[in-house]
């Protein structure tokens, strides 16, 4: 019963939530020395005490793959779920910097996304050194490096963290209210009145150099910007004009665009990229495209000769009809009184002159056969 989990607690992400955690490391975990003798009964309070003595974060370590406490901690937390108010509590907390650590983790695996970016952002200004377990060894991370990893990585500690939206997607739906807030901005509006220009003014008056070099970055980034503005405003007039008068000047008598003439009215430019924009730009007087009328002639062109063709074959198919007459046999009705008489009908009763497939012809073949004639 050790290993189960509280009655009471909810689903998270539609499952259990010790399920959060693969199967193999959480059997690695029940299987510990750790787990079975220090998370045994413990309570919110008492895994908060635990995190204060912990002195490194990690996943699995060794070559059998051992849990390390951290892990431990977390699958209790997983285990008991504590209310949403202690979790605040245990992020808030600036005196033990791995039980801010612990309380991120578990907020990552089980709360909401806006809630995530609101708790785990303020992270950021938070540089203190945490020792970081691997598997083969040791590393020196920080608390913002954490923070970053959790908002932006799949997998920390070798758990499998849940999906989470960037951050513009929640901005842009209304979960999250404006961007994230920064340390320096109480500083800011209380010395500025929010004015970062200004701020950074003041700063660079009283000899801060890196407020300097910001003011001289931002000058610069900023000609930039309206140089290539005012660079790309200067070409789409310039090419507009040209391209409305060349492509006036390449019409026909009726209005449309003829393809021939326009090469001859540019021949002197002898560049074919500046032809094929020039075809790309838009008509100005009636707010179709060139390509849009060239092809347009050219669908016209090619439906004109398609019908003519399908006219010929049909006049020529006729006179053949006509010249050599139909490859079928033609019916009764359609023979009609072509069907040469016999003896019996009143006609010459000529043998030669019997109409093949008749009564009469069949009985002259099967007398030359010397067979009996047909039953009448």
């Amino acid at each position: 019963m050790a290993n189960v989990t509280d009655p009471l607690a909810r689903s998270v992400h539609g499952t259990n939530p010790q399920n959060l955690i693969e199967y193999i490391t959480r059997q690695k975990i029940y299987d510990s020395l750790y787990w079975k003798e220090e998370c045994f009964g413990l309570s919110a309070s008492d895994v908060a005490t635990k995190a204060t003595e912990l002195k490194a974060l990690g996943g699995s370590y060794g070559g059998n793959n051992k849990p390390t406490r951290f892990l431990c901690l977390a699958l209790k937390l997983l285990q008991i779920q504590p209310e949403d108010g202690i979790v605040e509590e245990f992020i808030d907390n600036e005196d033990f910097k791995y039980v801010r650590a612990l309380g991120a983790f578990y907020l990552r695996l089980t709360g909401r996304p806006a809630e995530i970016y609101a708790l785990i952002e303020p992270l950021y200004n938070d540089f203190r050194k945490l020792r970081f377990r691997e598997s083969t060894g040791w590393k020196i991370t920080y608390m913002d490096e954490l923070a970053d990893e959790l908002l932006t990585c799949d997998r920390y500690c070798g758990i499998a963290l849940p999906h989470l939206p960037k951050r513009e997607v929640l901005l842009s739906a209304g979960y999250i209210d404006g961007p994230r807030r920064s340390a320096l901005l109480p500083l800011i509006e209380e010395q500025a009145g929010g004015d970062a220009e200004k701020f950074l003014q003041q700063l660079a008056e009283e000899g801060n150099v890196s407020a300097k070099v910001a003011i001289e970055d931002r000058r610069r980034r900023r000609e930039e910007r309206e140089e290539k503005e005012r660079r790309r405003r200067d070409e789409r007039e310039i090419n507009g004009t040209e391209g409305q008068v060349r492509y006036c000047n390449a019409r026909d008598s009726r209005g449309r665009f003829n393809d021939e003439d326009f090469r001859r009215v540019h021949s002197d430019e002898g560049n074919d990229d500046r032809y094929r924009s020039d075809r790309q730009r838009s008509d100005n007087y009636n707010g179709r495209t060139v390509d849009d009328q060239y092809d347009r002639n050219s669908n016209d062109e090619r439906r004109h000769k398609h019908t003519n063709e399908r006219s010929k074959e049909r006049k020529s198919s006729k006179s053949e009809e006509k010249k050599y007459g139909s490859l079928f046999k033609q019916s009764k009705s359609e023979r009609g009184d072509a069907r040469p008489r016999s003896s019996k009908e009143g006609g010459n009763g000529d043998a030669s002159a019997t109409f093949e497939g008749s009564a009469e012809y069949w009985n002259e073949q099967r007398a030359k056969l010397g067979l009996k004639p047909l039953k009448e």
